[in-house]
């Protein structure tokens, strides 16, 4: 059971996923050329199936282009502010906490994929989805224009609880992965507790289907429990037929594409006033101008604008804290011994040196300008959060990046944001008489376990731009054990220039 508990890299994480992912185009697509090679036996492989499948790849690099291109980096920025300043917990990254994270990555995508089907500007995007009369492998690469978006709304939580967001992304796109498979006709039923358990082909061909007793029905990613628990299960009885209610009868990409969109603006002008033409953008796909406005969409866009402004008041408030000791103070998991731990005061004793001593080392490299041993200090999936006050005039800013994307601190020319923000900040800013002080080291440990937290000061006079003044940080070192040695695995500073 031990090994369930050891402390893994997020990082390693994510880079399994990546690799699971790549091989899993590799195998699907393979399976996709079964499909086809299949159908071309059976004489069922017409030039309308294969306009299809080319729509729905098009389709994914369009989609590709616009999330990754322009969505993506406020994706992430929101996920790390959200982690960095509200996180409730501090939850370490174990086999057990990975697993625990894929089964909430799939509740919150049952919630998401619901959502997506019952309010019209969401519909409009994922009816390129279910657009298809057909289905193999092709439609499960099939993606509207702004499927990207709806994901934040129902993961973000995720982040406050206290999970690593990169391990947050990787749960999603193992849910994806997963998804990706069940998009065939090949496979008929599996095994009763398999299909009683998990999604299956079977399952998803019936969340496809356009019959009316198949409509809205089987929502779940990996575990079909969820259907089965909120009352939209259904089981494959009928032969399905694939596609939505009101078919485009097209392979043109841009209609496909576009197409819930142009249906949605227009049912919002046919409508009769300002609320019902609102009500249109929200309502449920079969919802019509003329009838009765009922359900939780009315208050979809208040609730959301409700958000925002609570959340910009949030990050506010966090970004005028001026009391970094009360800010470390509050750092998640890490103030209080664990349970169950059972460290005699000589061990603890012994543990609070290592902090010490690591915290030396790496403000010595530091100063010493030694970036090998800077890089040696922390874990491979680091990241650091700072917040600088330069005065009234200059104002405060905030930000935070992940040691192993972003090259070394201080490092250049390894690439990402962090080098070019070094370099451009180092032409005008020369630090000169650094001093730190470790002010306090906490411990847990439990058996050979030891984490904790370093809390130092750190005074360093500067040159910037022709003034002179003085740097005041309080800095927070997060240690944990890997491997045998002790690594940072996050640094929190708040700084203030005088």
């Amino acid at each position: 059971m031990n090994g369930v508990s050891t402390l893994l890299s997020a990082q390693t994480v994510a880079d399994f996923e990546a690799w699971l992912e790549v091989w899993g185009i590799v195998v699907f697509l393979a399976l996709f050329g079964l499909e086809m090679l299949r159908l071309l036996l059976k004489r069922k492989l017409s030039w309308n199936l294969a306009g299809d499948s080319v729509a729905s790849f098009l389709s994914f690099g369009a989609f590709a282009v616009l999330t990754y291109g322009f969505i993506a980096a406020a994706y992430i920025s929101l996920f790390y502010w959200a982690y960095l300043n509200f996180a409730v917990f501090d939850i370490p990254v174990t086999p057990w906490s990975v697993a625990l994270l894929v089964v909430l990555c799939d509740f919150a995508y049952y919630w998401e994929h619901r959502f997506t089907h019952r309010v019209g500007m969401a519909w409009a995007t994922h009816s390129v989805h279910h657009s298809s009369p057909f289905f193999n492998i092709s439609v499960a690469y099939r993606f509207g224009p702004m499927d990207g978006v709806w994901p934040l709304f129902f993961h973000l939580p995720l982040a406050v609880a206290g999970f690593d967001p990169v391990l947050i992304f990787a749960g999603e796109a193992f849910v994806q992965l997963y998804q990706t498979g069940l998009h065939t006709e090949v496979i008929r039923k599996l095994p009763r507790p398999i299909e009683w358990l998990f999604n299956t082909p079977s399952h998803h061909r019936v969340h496809h289907g356009a019959n009316d007793e198949y409509i809205d029905k089987n929502y779940s990613g990996i575990f079909i429990l969820w259907d089965r628990l909120f009352g939209t299960f259904a089981e494959e009885r009928a032969p399905v037929r694939f596609g939505i209610t009101e078919p485009i009868a097209t392979n043109n990409p841009i209609m496909v594409w576009l197409h819930g969109f142009t249906r949605l603006l227009r049912r919002a002008r046919h409508t009769g006033s300002f609320g019902e033409a609102y009500f249109a953008l929200v309502a449920p796909p079969e919802w019509q101008p003329g009838q009765r406005r009922a359900g939780p969409q009315k208050a979809i866009l208040p609730a959301a604008l409700m958000l925002l402004l609570a959340g910009g008041a949030l990050s506010y408030a966090a970004g005028s804290n001026s009391d970094p000791a009360a800010a470390n103070a509050s750092t998640p998991g890490l103030d209080a011994p664990t349970a169950g731990a059972t460290a005699a005061p000589q061990a603890a004793e012994s543990g609070e040196a290592a902090l010490r001593a690591l915290a030396d080392r790496y403000y010595q490299a530091t100063l010493n300008g030694d970036v090998s041993a800077v890089e040696e200090s922390f874990s491979p999936d680091a990241y650091v959060h700072y917040r600088m006050d330069f005065g009234s005039y200059f104002g405060s800013t905030e930000f935070g990046y992940r040691v192993a994307d972003m090259g070394a601190v201080g490092a250049t020319g390894s690439g990402g944001e962090l080098d070019a923000s070094m370099n451009g900040f180092s032409e005008s800013y020369e630090g000169f008489d650094g001093r730190y002080k470790i002010l306090a080291a906490s411990v847990q440990q439990a058996g050979d376990a030891l984490a904790g937290e370093v809390l130092v000061e750190y005074v360093e006079q500067y040159r910037w731009d022709g003034y002179n003044g003085v740097m005041q940080s309080r800095e927070t070192l997060q240690v944990v054990n890997m491997g045998g040695y002790l690594v940072i695995q996050r640094l929190d500073a708040e700084q203030t220039y005088r």
